[in-house]
């Protein structure tokens, strides 16, 4: 295979990215300058070396030094003014952002996506295992489950709240500040704002 080619089945692998876009994503490429490919090339390696995923939350981030050691827990989960009593799920990095906008103070949980509607198998899908035993944990009053107003999203509220129902701790949804259908990533800080302050 060519390295047009080639670049472009890489660039296919990119969620929501058909052939068409990738081309086009190649053909820009090579429109720009070698100091501009050679420094894109250069931060794609570095993602691996300069990026940990936090052992906590699980969410990405880049990684710091602390005299000698490695910071093993992201920046969020390493503040102590956070309100630890508080556990927001989310499905994906992304969705951190936006709530982060909203004036969300509490600690994070990423569970990797949703369980789709015909598996069998959920915890191939999520870390569902993950987050039982962080809700073991001391300390822990409530439990927010920030997932998209989807069919999916939903059927993963379901299996979840069944999970953690004997684990004495609140366990509460979003309100539908959040329309059906959409993503917490793509919701304005507003909008989050208003669910969590409508959760049940």
């Amino acid at each position: 295979m060519n390295p047009i080619d080639k670049l472009a089945a890489l660039f296919e692998k990119f969620p929501g990215i058909g052939p068409r876009q990738a081309g086009r994503f190649v053909q820009y490429l090579l429109k720009q300058n070698q100091s501009y490919r050679t420094a894109l090339a250069d931060s794609i390696k570095k993602l691996g070396a300069e990026t940990a995923q936090c052992r906590q939350c699980f969410r990405w981030f880049a990684v710091e030094h602390q005299g000698s050691s490695l910071m093993n827990v992201c920046r969020i989960c390493a503040d102590a003014r956070r309100d630890a009593s508080m556990l927001f799920v989310v499905e994906k990095d992304a969705d951190i952002e936006n709530a982060e906008q909203s004036g969300y103070k509490g600690l994070y949980f990423i569970l990797g996506g949703t369980i789709p509607l015909a598996s069998e198998e959920p915890q191939k899908f999520i870390r569902m295992a993950e987050l039982l035993s962080r809700s073991k944990k001391s300390g822990l009053a409530e439990i927010i489950l920030g997932l998209s107003a989807t069919a999916e999203g939903d059927h993963t509220r379901l299996m979840l709240q069944e999970k953690l129902r004997d684990s004495g701790i609140k366990i509460s949804s979003l309100g539908r500040g959040l329309s059906t259908g959409s993503e917490l990533e793509y919701a304005d800080p507003d909008t989050i704002k208003q669910a969590l302050g409508n959760r049940h």
